[in-house]
């Protein structure tokens, strides 16, 4: 990881070691809606992700994690990679 990736990811491992579980540890699958075929549960399998991210304590330091690390998969704080 380069340099300028570590800061952000120690924060967002500093936020979950702190924090415990986080909503994203209990259904997982939801986060990751491009592997979801169905249009519908791919849908759904979002809006259930943002609604959990939305309540999640450790939000900014995951967002912080995805911009800098150009997640290009998933939801992370809440948003989709085309957010991102």
């Amino acid at each position: 990881m380069t340099n300028y990736r570590q800061k952000p990811y120690d924060r967002f491992a500093e936020a979950l070691d702190t924090q415990g579980e986080v909503p994203c540890q209990s259904v997982p699958d939801v986060f990751f809606p491009e592997d979801i075929r169905k249009p519908r549960e791919r849908e759904e399998a979002i809006r259930i992700a943002k609604k959990l991210c939305a309540s999640c304590p450790i939000q900014m330091a995951c967002f912080e994690y995805a911009i800098v690390a150009k997640e290009r998969f998933g939801i992370w704080a809440g948003t989709l990679p085309s957010d991102r």
